[in-house]
């Protein structure tokens, strides 16, 4: 679901647990909060989204860049490719 939001250029909210962190990189696409089960905590992850539309915009493009460059199919079947003969 992060990498669909990251494609269409929406910022993401993550909590740190399970891998839901691993797909957002913390004040570059969007925002990690460590406290998920907070919801003082994401409420204020997403009032920043909401008061900050540069930042909004910023973590947008980021997402979006980084989707395209290291998750388009073509690149996925390059890294298996190169996985597998090393194997």
């Amino acid at each position: 679901m992060f990498l669909e939001a990251a494609a269409a250029g929406i910022p993401q909210v993550a909590g740190d647990s399970g891998g839901s962190h691993e797909a957002v990189i913390d004040g570059v696409t969007g925002s990690v909060v460590a406290r998920p089960r907070s919801v003082a905590d994401v409420g204020a992850a997403l009032a920043a989204l909401v008061d900050h539309p540069q930042r909004r915009e910023r973590f947008a493009l980021a997402g979006r860049d980084r989707a395209v460059a290291e998750f388009t199919y073509d690149t996925l079947a390059r890294r298996l490719a190169e996985a597998i003969a090393t194997v």
